[in-house]
């Protein structure tokens, strides 16, 4: 198993496909399964590296507070060892989040970058919904429970009406050998709150794809409508779905993906 000594953990990875390096970003409380419909459409023309970020997956998850600019350190490293100079970046989410550390601190390191349902800040309604998923965590709730509960911020209504698929994915995330800890999560939400980006956004160098779903609870498009406006030159796209788009509409994102990638 591809496992690479970072700082203070243990980062594990899997790669695919050939070409210049491209790295995929997951969010809050999701390892590196959540590309599953992606990579393979994007290894045909990339190196792709899937990292777990610093308490998911396989990647080591201590006890202790986590930051975005921790996470993005983890990344730059994890470049270092794995021998790549320069990088495309894909964050989604909290992915997103680390994604734009690493272009603001490590300009030098992207080629370029894509944010997907993400934010340059978070705002109080994220802060609300983050404080509600850790006091669920905090809770004796069972993991189908949790996972029920999230389910209406992460789908959009054409999916949550579809019984067949909701249960499906349900299961495929209960299936997973490799759940988050608890504490892990909540150390995960804890930096999310404390991630702030305003003002710094001149830094980032790359070009830049902002993508934003039309039916997200979780991070509203109106928040990749504000990122794409701070940071000069950068593209938005708005694409169907909910938090998950591109899980519901795999075909659409990554064509998007790969057009702006090239």
């Amino acid at each position: 198993m591809p496992k690479a000594p970072v700082s203070d953990i243990v980062t594990y990875y899997e790669e695919a496909g050939s070409g210049d390096a491209l790295v995929l970003l997951t969010g809050l409380g999701a390892d590196l399964q959540s590309w599953a419909l992606t990579a393979p459409a994007l290894a045909k023309q990339f190196r792709v590296v899937m990292p777990d970020n610093r308490g998911a997956g396989r990647t080591s998850a201590p006890d202790r507070p986590y930051a975005i600019a921790q996470m993005a350190g983890d990344v730059v490293a994890l470049l270092d060892r794995l021998g790549i100079e320069k990088a495309n970046l894909v964050g989604f989410s909290m992915g997103g989040f680390v994604a734009q550390e690493v272009a603001i601190n490590h300009p030098g390191r992207v080629e370029k970058l894509v944010l997907m349902n993400t934010a340059g800040s978070i705002d109080g309604y994220g802060r609300a919904i983050l404080r509600s998923l850790i006091d669920i965590r905090r809770s004796n709730m069972s993991r189908e429970q949790q996972v029920r509960h999230m389910a209406h911020l992460l789908y959009s209504p054409a999916l949550l009406d579809d019984d067949a698929r909701y249960e499906r994915g349900l299961q495929n995330s209960l299936a997973n050998p490799y759940q988050q800890q608890d504490h892990a999560f909540i150390r995960q939400a804890q930096a999310c709150m404390a991630f702030d980006a305003t003002g710094r956004h001149s830094k980032i160098k790359a070009q830049t794809l902002v993508v934003a779903s039309s039916e997200d609870m979780f991070v509203p498009a109106r928040n990749g409508q504000k990122l794409a406006k701070a940071i000069s030159g950068a593209t938005f796209k708005e694409l169907p779905g909910g938090h998950v788009g591109f899980i519901e509409y795999p075909n659409e994102y990554n064509a998007a993906l790969l057009e702006f990638l090239g």
